[in-house]
């Protein structure tokens, strides 16, 4: 019996002394990937010229609506006379189109054709401002105080639309060539869905048989690394961004007097459907872009955390219950089921015809729409409940590489720009313009120039939205940097 217990006690140790080393071995080689960039002084910008641009732009209110009936197209109308004006360069060299009457294509045709292209994204639009009462700044005044300019589109995506023109007019101007051609793509309705902007645009250059090394929208950006126990820096890089679904539950009945109800009321039926998907979340697990950006972050983490990510075959169950614990990291790893409308009933003493719910989905790279509904109806597992899609869904498109030129181009461009940064890959949990375009973009990465903070993500469609003057400028340097060095 001793020599059993014995040699249970030496195979428990024989066992944690290889489980020790094993961890240790891959602690060790868990080396760096981030990269060690050319050294290069910021170009010089004419940042008051920016900043006048930026506030003449922000003063249009381009809001884009759900409701064909509300769009007021002649801001749109006005910005495009603003940006002839504000850009004389870009528009005399450089060809321009528009689509769908309102979105803008340029053309910047580059000395080697042959070349594949460089597709730069950024959109027109905005969402309204009902609550302007409360910003500091009117909210389309374009207001500079405080070293911040104020107004709705700073952040999303009008910074990004005059950064990219100023870039390019400042480069123009300095007398840039580029290699590859380049074409700068701004859609007027990506707030909602950009069907008639982006996907027309797209539809364009697929048909004209345009094939682009990469496309580059706003997406991620950068974060203060204190958010995952870092002490500086992260720039996130968008690879993919989830799908879109909205799927509308009807339920049917017999209308009728509330003094004789049945057993089950169409309220009671739907409200059934609805809390059975919320107590049956869709499953967990790790897609490839936020497994990359463990792969990023973890060697630049302190002891254990360098530990917990470099040995993912033994710790992955404790990443994954930490990441479920939190709503913005259980979101990166299963598609989510979020409720948003419920309505049925006209009178508190009848009972309705009809109940309606309306379920926004947000399914995750490799998860089809076709799944997430087939999901949804054997969770629900009721035939009164009618399913159907509310508008048009959305599939996660493909990822961007990351062991490619392109995204070397962008990490090192992003390192010259943020130099204390951490670069790392990442999944947008939103959505934007760069999926009409996986057929035209061999890769499509989103990435915003901006250094957030927890409270400036608030800001996106929130009140007070705005960009710091040193801000832009920087967002304008990488601009012109990325484009010498993509295209150049």
């Amino acid at each position: 019996m001793k020599r059993i217990v014995l040699g249970v006690i030496l195979a428990l140790i024989a066992t944690a002394v290889v489980l020790f080393g094993v961890l240790a071995f891959n602690t060790i080689t868990f080396t760096s990937m981030q990269v060690a960039p050319a050294p290069r002084a910021l170009p010089e910008i004419n940042l008051e010229r920016a900043v006048t641009s930026l506030q003449e732009a922000l003063r249009q209110e381009t809001i884009s609506y759900e409701e064909p009936h509300l769009w007021d197209f002649e801001p749109f109308a006005r910005l495009h006379e603003i940006l002839e004006q504000r850009f004389p360069l870009v528009h005399e060299r450089l060809e321009k189109e528009t689509v769908s009457d309102y979105s803008l294509l340029y053309t910047w045709r580059g000395a080697a054709p042959e070349e594949k292209a460089l597709i730069l994204l950024a959109h027109q639009d905005v969402v309204a401002a009902p609550d302007a009462a409360i910003w500091e700044h009117p909210p389309f005044s374009g207001a500079v105080a405080d070293g911040f300019i104020w107004g709705r589109g700073t952040l999303d995506d009008k910074g990004s639309m005059i950064g990219i023109l100023e870039a390019v007019e400042t480069l123009l101007e300095n007398g840039f060539v580029p290699e590859r051609t380049v074409y700068l793509c701004f859609g007027h309705d990506e707030e909602v869905g950009g069907w008639n902007g982006a996907a027309k645009t797209a539809e364009t250059l697929r048909d004209r048989g345009v094939t682009a090394k990469m496309s580059l929208d706003e997406g991620m950006a950068v974060i203060d690394g204190a958010l995952l126990g870092l002490d500086v820096p992260i720039a996130f890089i968008s690879l993919t961004e989830k799908g879109y679904l909205s799927l509308e539950l009807t339920a049917r009945g017999n209308p009728g007097h509330a003094s004789t109800p049945p057993r089950e009321t169409t309220l009671g039926i739907l409200s059934r459907a609805v809390t059975r998907l919320e107590e049956n979340p869709m499953p967990a697990s790790l897609p490839e872009p936020v497994r990359l950006m463990f792969r990023y972050l973890g060697p630049e983490m302190p002891f254990p955390a360098n530990v917990v990510f470099a040995n993912l075959w033994l710790t992955k169950p404790l990443v994954m219950r930490q990441l479920a614990s939190a709503r913005a990291t259980d979101a990166a790893i299963r598609t989510t089921t979020a409720v948003t409308i419920m309505e049925g009933g006209i009178k508190d003493n009848v009972l309705p015809a009809e109940a309606r719910a309306v379920v926004n989905f947000r399914p995750k790279p490799g998860k089809t729409i076709e799944q997430v509904i087939g999901r949804v109806r054997e969770t629900i597992n009721d035939d009164r409940i009618e399913v159907r899609p509310l508008r048009r869904p959305v599939e996660s498109p493909p990822m961007a590489r990351t062991d490619g030129p392109a995204f070397a181009a962008l990490q090192e461009t992003i390192r010259q720009v943020f130099s204390e940064a951490i670069v790392a890959p990442a999944m947008m949990l939103g959505g934007s313009d760069t999926h009409h375009y996986a057929e035209v973009a061999e890769d499509r990465y989103g990435f915003l120039p901006l250094d957030f903070s927890v409270e400036d993500l608030e800001r996106i469609h929130g009140p007070n939205e705005r960009i710091s003057v040193e801000a832009f400028g920087r967002m304008i340097a990488f601009y012109m940097m990325f484009i010498e060095h993509v295209a150049g």
